[in-house]
């Protein structure tokens, strides 16, 4: 027997003798793990405005945000209506669009600017709800919509989105850019996002890595 035979023979009784016990487990699916990662948004960078919701909270009310008070309201909210965890993620092209998105600067963002949000709830029931509520958090919600069709732009709901029956997605251009919204429903989990003044394809394709995800959690 050649010791090339010798290696594979003990490689497969190792194999074998693995219990399921000894094989490391997936770790189970966090909206940290969902949420927008840098490479669903190549050229973008993750602001340091991301996180958490908790920590994101924690750092506006530090700050003094006039944003806390309703954010941290809606929070509240959506924990008693099943939320258990969130995560929040802001992604731009350069450092002053970042700044632009944290308020510490004025003026709209020059190169692009990402805003996502992924929440977690106890069961598909309860995120299914909490979706068909309207329900607003961390700025984010159904009047992103409304917005899309109030300035003349293309919507979609339910299945024809490729993002499941509680779903919508929309585009229109306004002042000259590029606005991309999404928000969706899928198992236990609901997703925001707002891409502006970036190429549909781009924006597209960040959504569906995100609920690829999803899909695998």
């Amino acid at each position: 027997m050649t010791r090339a035979v010798v290696w594979l023979a003990v490689a497969m009784l190792l194999v074998a003798c693995e219990t399921p016990s000894s094989r490391a487990a997936p770790k189970p699916a966090t909206p940290q793990s969902i949420i927008l990662q840098p490479g669903d948004l190549p050229g973008m960078h993750r602001c340091d405005t991301s996180g958490e919701v908790t920590a994101v909270l924690n750092l506006e009310k530090i700050r003094k945000s006039p944003a806390y008070d309703m954010n941290a309201t809606e929070w509240e909210q959506w924990k008693r209506q099943g939320a258990i965890a969130a995560s929040f993620a802001v992604y731009g092209r350069t450092a002053a669009d970042c700044a632009a998105a944290s308020g510490s600067t004025t003026g709209a963002p020059q190169g692009g600017l990402v805003v996502g949000l992924v929440v977690q709830f106890r069961d598909t029931n309860g995120a299914a709800l909490n979706y068909r509520r309207d329900s607003t958090l961390m700025g984010l919600g159904p009047r992103d919509i409304r917005f899309i069709e109030l300035a003349g732009g293309t919507t979609t709901f339910g299945q024809a989105t490729g993002l499941g029956a509680d779903s919508a997605l929309g585009s229109a251009q306004v002042a000259g850019a590029d606005y991309f919204v999404a928000r969706w429903q899928n198992r236990g989990f609901q997703s925001e996002f707002i891409g502006y003044d970036m190429a549909f394809e781009d924006a597209d394709n960040a959504v569906k890595d995100v609920n690829r995800r999803i899909l695998r959690a």
